[in-house]
């Protein structure tokens, strides 16, 4: 039975994630109801866009509909693509080379979601399927692993989102358990950090999340339509966004990615597209994932910031990664 619940909540998550039709664009231009703040706030979108690098296709090799989810730059400059569909874990290095592509499921069973590299090169897979934490090495071996289903202090409610902080304390999102944990590298439970609930502060269907430049978490909190931060202990630290198509709306947003200048960079799946904003919550910036509008697909699903400031960007609709510059100013015709 707990398995069949597993499988339940797997399918769920694929009609949240990767079959429900997207909003419509917001409108790129001024409303005649529109306040000073929104029209200053579009004339800020002019001041920053994103140019496309380079992007290429992930091989499957199952044939089934693309599943590609968290993606994870290492300290080396790899880049590793959980792929929830076949199961398997991809490196390639920073110009698309595949450098490897190895299972991360248990006898075939298993969803990767997310992953976390640590400084020594371990990779930290959050597993939504198997509810634990998995961690192996470049080759694909399992080094050790933890986690059982439950609500208790250490146990998992379908992971979706992991991150390791500059100690090396890792910390753990669940999607149908509304909570953010912290374990030690080797899976001794912390505390709760977060519960669910809608206030400041609490979760409801977190995604994925990540350690900022300034050692703060920042959290994909998907079904309140919100960017929120803590600090490592907890803290709540300040929320963004809200449900909408709008500049700085979001729908169901799936993961973030801080940069050194505290710019936000957010995965807004269901409006198919990543926003770009300030520090303060302001837009500055959006990029459309292309054909997205051809897929019953929710994407992008996964962020991560490159060791040169390269945003790559998992593309759930054709099982592709966009490797993004961010400039200033307009894109050029």
């Amino acid at each position: 039975m707990a398995v069949l619940n597993r499988w339940v909540a797997a399918l769920l998550l694929c009609l949240l994630w990767l079959g429900c039709q997207s909003p419509a664009d917001p409108d790129p231009s001024p409303a005649e109801t529109a306040t000073e703040t929104e029209t200053t706030t579009k004339t800020k979108a002019a001041e920053f866009s994103y140019r496309v690098v380079t992007s290429w296709e992930v091989a499957r090799s199952d044939g089934g509909q693309p599943a590609l989810q968290g993606i994870a730059v290492g300290p080396s400059g790899k880049v590793y693509v959980a792929d929830s569909g076949s199961g398997r874990i991809h490196i390639f290095a920073a110009d698309a080379a595949a450098l490897a592509s190895w299972s991360a499921a248990d006898q075939g069973a298993g969803r990767p979601i997310d992953l976390a590299i640590g400084d020594d090169g371990e990779i930290y897979v959050a597993d939504f399927l198997l509810d634990r934490v998995r961690v192996f090495d470049e080759t694909g071996a399992l080094l050790r692993q933890w986690g059982t289903a439950g609500e208790a202090l250490g146990e998992l409610s379908s992971p979706s989102g992991i991150a390791i902080d500059g100690e090396g304390f890792v910390y753990v999102t669940e999607f149908y358990g509304h909570r953010l944990q912290k374990f030690t590298s080797d899976g001794q439970p912390i505390a709760i950090l977060a519960d669910a609930g809608h206030d400041p502060g609490q979760l409801h269907y977190p995604a994925k999340l990540i350690v900022a430049p300034d050692a703060t978490l920042y959290v994909a909190d998907a079904h309140s339509h919100r960017i929120q931060r803590f600090s490592t202990d907890g803290e709540p630290l300040g929320s963004w966004g809200s449900s909408g198509t709008w500049f700085g709306q979001f729908q169901d947003p799936v993961d973030v990615a801080v940069d050194a200048a505290g710019r936000m960079h957010v995965a807004d799946s269901a409006n198919r597209r990543v926003q770009l904003l300030a520090a303060d919550g302001s837009y500055l910036a959006e990029w459309k994932v292309p054909e997205a509008e051809q897929h019953r697909v929710q994407t992008p699903q996964g962020l991560a910031l490159g060791t040169h400031g390269h945003l790559y960007v998992t593309d759930a609709a054709t099982s592709r990664v966009y490797k993004l510059q961010l400039q200033e100013g307009p894109n050029e015709p």
